[in-house]
């Protein structure tokens, strides 16, 4: 169970570090500061990254639950 409940906390971190590093990126391509790119992109591909492999564990594991309930 705490597992479960520790996968939607970094979810949900994940998500939120996407979406810093869209503003981040839409901050400074608005306002023409282009150095917050340097820190906007890297932090956008990291939420992504890292939601992705969140999904893809998930999507795993559901399938193995209900790969295991099928033969019970």
């Amino acid at each position: 169970m705490f597992k479960g409940i520790r996968l939607w906390i970094v979810w949900l971190l994940s998500l939120g570090l996407g979406i810093y590093g869209t503003g981040l990126v839409y901050d400074a391509i608005t306002k023409q500061h282009w150095v917050g790119l340097i820190t906007g992109i890297p932090t956008l591909l990291l939420g992504i990254w890292m939601t992705g492999n969140i999904l893809a564990s998930a999507k795993i594991a559901y399938r193995r639950n209900k790969a295991q309930s099928m033969r019970s």
